[in-house]
């Protein structure tokens, strides 16, 4: 299937659309297939990329190749390509596994994306009154948190301030007696917190929240202010000890007048871990240093700007601005935060209400007495690996999705059989039925989304593009294999007939028969004495004269082109030698010699059939194409073209 896929998209153009409106009209029609403008216009941005111009040109030259694409899609077809078992069962593979990761991708992973870069344009204040509830809280320890916020929310409603309120009653210590006052906050919250954060974002300011849940309890919140985000910003700065007022002012007056900053850095800063770095911070965006500090950076309003000496916990600080950092722009966004939203709570919560949602468009409907009945036959081999489904199990509805999708209580039942590791988490003093639920619950969320991918084609037009892709992939390749590939591979006499015609075409350069020669000496005279007489001796006489006691040389015979570098510094003829060198270990010499020379020559089949049979396929190809120009008339809409064109 990878190799497959692999030319799929190799070979793969793509679309489709017809005389279907005035702004979308027919492009060409191709045998009894018409091609939409916007199919073609589909195909070539994504194929092109940022070479899209629409110049005339880069138009008519893709037009051309999408047009030999379709003949050789409409061949298919009439062969009834498309309605072979195997292949539609491999591109329904394919659109099984693209349909749940588009669906995710698009209905929750985008919209979720979209909606955090939108939010972090701006920065809110607000302040929250806060209810713990253990983590893994019941829902009756839930409620009764509920149940004090609400208490407090009336009292509220009743006439007691906000931050009086939050003062006296919520369990965040570390605001209440502020009030409740948590500040400007910016998106992204972290993962546990995304209930709040859109609290934070959509209650309008001045106005109170419903109550919200987080990881760590419930929360009411009041929005007092909301500004346009201050972004990332960049400083260096200088800092001095608390008691050093004097020193602090003297060194800002001194940098404002234009003495070296990173001379200052090192002279008088006692930060330890940026004095020795120019006294650079890392980029930085609200609530990462003490609010004073913060204030006084991100009032700066040029690079290069200094600061009046700042206070903070740790001293007095000078700021220089180094550099405002712009937003992002989406799609680098989206690559530095895609897999964060993943992972994050909020995904699970975007992806519960997406369901929600199409439970009820769908007109959900569940069997729950078949669920009981089910439940009731149940015994404790539930929860081992040995349970099977009763074969005694009726066939009855127990999820009907709007009028076509049904599942019934046998589904159910081999789907618990399968998920054998949810099974296997209870133990026997579980009640069955919690196991069952969960199980259930997770069954059905699975059909609902299974229900959803089901109708993506008609949802969104990338996808219905992109499975045309897949569809007319597989069928270019099945047709081209017949037509082609298999035909030059197994064609025998053809490829034969082939090749004498082009057999001028493969031609191995002239080379040159080399020995390589290790005399294993350190005496340079003998060496020199094996030099000499190899010149004119072959092989034989060679090893009979100096190998006849002890291994003196030793010849390794190879074959080199013309212009290669193991014979770039010897003579190009018969005979000729290398200089004799000297080996590093100083234990042997060595040289070349060559032999002879053999001229160039056409290849055999058998030594050129790689590039021969290559060479055949565009051949066959070329001529199928040319047929199938006879057989499909191409018809192109000469005004939908012009308008494409730039």
């Amino acid at each position: 299937m990878v190799v497959r896929i692999f030319k799929i998209f190799s070979f793969c153009l793509v679309c489709s659309g017809l005389y279907a409106q005035n702004t979308d009209p027919v492009l060409m029609k191709v045998g009894n297939t018409e091609v939409a403008a916007s199919e073609f216009k589909y195909i070539y941005e994504k194929n092109n990329g940022t070479n899209a111009d629409y110049s005339k040109k880069s138009v008519m030259d893709y037009l051309n190749l999408y047009t030999n694409f379709k003949l050789k899609v409409e061949e298919a077809r009439s062969m009834r390509l498309d309605t072979i078992k195997d292949l539609k069962a491999e591109l329904n593979g394919y659109r099984k596994q693209l349909a749940s990761s588009y669906l995710i991708d698009k209905e929750i992973t985008e919209a979720l994306l979209k909606e955090l870069y939108g939010r972090m344009d701006y920065e809110v204040e607000f302040s929250h009154i806060f209810v713990a509830s253990p983590e893994n809280a019941t829902e009756t320890q839930k409620e009764e948190a509920k149940a004090k916020l609400r208490e407090i929310k009336a009292k509220i409603v009743g006439g007691i301030p906000f931050s009086a309120a939050a003062a006296a009653y919520s369990e965040d210590k570390s605001t209440s007696e502020k009030g409740g006052k948590m500040g400007f906050m910016i998106a992204k919250f972290p993962s546990g917190f995304y209930d709040l954060e859109t609290a934070v974002y959509d209650t309008p300011v001045g106005q109170i929240s419903d109550i919200v849940e987080s990881r760590i309890g419930f929360h009411i919140i009041q929005v007092t202010n909301k500004r346009p985000s201050r972004g990332i910003i960049e400083v260096a700065h200088i800092l001095v000890a608390q008691d050093n007022k004097l020193l602090a002012d003297s060194i800002a007056q001194a940098a404002k007048k234009g003495a070296d900053f990173e001379s200052l850095v090192t002279k008088y800063s006692i930060d330890r871990k940026t004095n020795k770095n120019e006294g650079l911070l890392p980029p930085f965006g609200i609530n990462t240093y003490s609010l004073s500090f913060e204030i006084g950076a991100f009032t700066l309003q040029n690079d290069g700007d200094i600061s009046n000496p700042i206070l903070t916990e740790l001293g007095w600080h000078i700021i220089k601005r180094i550099k405002k950092h712009p937003k992002d722009d989406y799609d680098l966004f989206v690559r530095k935060m895609k897999s964060q939203i993943s992972k994050d709570t909020r995904f699970n919560t975007a992806r519960m209400k997406l369901i929600e949602g199409i439970k009820k468009d769908a007109g959900l409907k569940e069997n729950k007495n078949e669920l009981k009945t089910f439940t009731s036959t149940l015994d404790d081999e539930f929860y081992s690996y040995k349970w099977t489904p009763s074969t005694s199990i009726k066939n009855a509805p127990l999820i009907t999705l709007g009028t076509a999708t049904s599942k019934t209580i046998k589904d159910f039942a081999d789907y618990c059989k399968k998920n054998t590791k949810v099974r296997l988490k209870f133990d026997k003093t579980t009640p069955i039925s919690i196991a069952v639920d969960e199980l259930y619950s997770n069954y059905l969320n699975e059909s609902v989304l299974e229900y959803e991918e089901a109708s993506l084609e008609k949802k969104y037009p990338d996808f219905r593009s992109l499975m045309r892709e897949y569809e007319e992939g597989i069928l270019l390749f099945e047709v081209t294999r017949l037509n082609v590939w298999d035909k030059a591979n197994q064609d025998t006499t053809g490829l034969l007939s082939f090749y004498n015609t082009v057999a001028d075409k493969y031609i191995a350069p002239e080379k040159a028969d080399v020995s390589a020669f290790t005399v294993n000496t350190k005496d340079k005279k003998q060496a020199e004495k094996v030099y000499k007489f190899t010149s004119k001796n072959d092989e034989n006489k060679i090893y009979k004269k100096f190998n006849a006691k002890t291994k003196v040389v030793s010849i390794n015979n190879s074959e080199a082109d013309k212009g290669s570098k193991e014979v770039e510094n010897i003579m190009w003829k018969s005979g000729s030698q290398s200089i004799l060198t000297s080996m590093p270990d100083g234990m042997s010499y060595s040289y070349l010699k060559i032999n002879k020379i053999m001229p160039a020559r056409k290849k055999t089949l058998a030594e050129a059939r790689g590039y021969v049979v290559a060479d055949y396929q565009n051949y066959l190809e070329n001529q199928w194409l040319e047929t199938l120009k006879t057989k499909y008339k191409v018809v192109v809409n000469k005004e939908a073209l012009d308008s494409l064109i730039k």
